[in-house]
């Protein structure tokens, strides 16, 4: 669990070296309000509730959480509320879970040529599957495939990759 400490310090650091970063590299509008987000996160920006003690008469500012799933305060309750979502539209079907992860030596193509790279990415992925499923003894039959392209990781690094969902018997 992270402390209150923790998301304060990604804040400061976010807000230190974000406009140096953003000089050299593009920020996708998805990291861009990641930042935002941790920088807001249990501050005025996102508003809160005064509390008060009945007994006592101490008083209390406690300040919104941003929800974001990459706040280091906020991950683990937005996560787990999106795995839940997930879980709960799932079909009761096999399927199987493959991950193609694009070389990072090809990080900087992706950012000048986002709209190529991806298109391409996707095709040779499809390209892969598809002929394994026609030389492959036991498969017998034209395979289906759902894919979803992520184009950075969890600590906020480029890292292009895609998600594909295979059905299976």
């Amino acid at each position: 669990m992270h402390s209150k400490s923790s998301n304060a310090d990604m804040a400061r650091i976010i807000k230190q070296f974000l406009p140096a970063y953003r000089l050299r590299y593009k920020l996708s509008p998805e990291q861009a309000s990641a930042c935002q987000s941790i920088i807001q996160c249990q501050t005025e920006a996102l508003g809160g509730e005064q509390q008060k003690c009945m007994d006592c008469g101490y008083e209390q500012r406690l300040y919104h959480s941003c929800c974001n799933r990459h706040c280091p305060r906020c991950k683990q309750l937005a996560s787990q509320q999106w795995e839940e979502k997930q879980l709960a539209a799932l079909l009761p079907v096999r399927y199987y879970h493959l991950v193609f992860t694009l070389p990072h030596e090809f990080n900087g193509w992706c950012q000048l040529h986002p709209e190529i790279m991806y298109a391409l990415l996707f095709k040779a992925v499809w390209q892969t599957l598809s002929q394994f499923s026609r030389d492959h003894k036991r498969l017998r039959g034209q395979l289906g495939v759902t894919s979803v392209l992520h184009t950075w990781g969890q600590n906020l690094q480029r890292h292009v990759h895609l998600h594909c969902l295979i059905p299976g018997l």
